[in-house]
């Protein structure tokens, strides 16, 4: 079983697609593809919203977002040659989103496992 989240405490964001995080993902982490975060990638706004509300972050009437309680999130992938968590730090950036509360780890699952580390299937 998948450790909770939540608001206020780092996220651990798998940004791989659906199918690639259901074989295995590092525990505790939430599935928010690239392709939901990133509008140049497809995202459209229900789904920017969604995963905006996830993080903490809320709307305001017509200025943006609210990043006030905005989550310290940790967005990872497939591993350093891999671009899908940048593209998705791209388009977080690009809504606004508090570069000091972005980390990437970088090495992602191809690290993860290297290392030995427990891997979990995805929900």
């Amino acid at each position: 079983m998948q450790t909770e989240y939540a608001v206020g405490e780092g996220i651990l964001v798998d940004a791989r697609p659906p199918d690639t995080y259901q074989v295995g993902t590092i525990p505790g982490s939430i599935n928010i593809p690239y392709t939901r975060i990133n509008r140049r990638a497809g995202a459209n706004d229900m789904e920017i919203f969604d995963a905006m509300e996830k993080f903490g972050v809320k709307e305001q009437d017509d200025s943006g977002w609210d990043f006030s309680e905005a989550a310290e999130l940790i967005l990872w992938c497939n591993g350093n040659w891999c671009g899908l968590s940048p593209a998705a730090i791209r388009g977080l950036l690009a809504e606004g989103y508090p570069s000091e509360k972005i980390r990437y780890f970088r090495g992602g699952m191809e690290d993860w496992v290297q290392y030995g580390m427990p891997v979990i299937k995805g929900d």
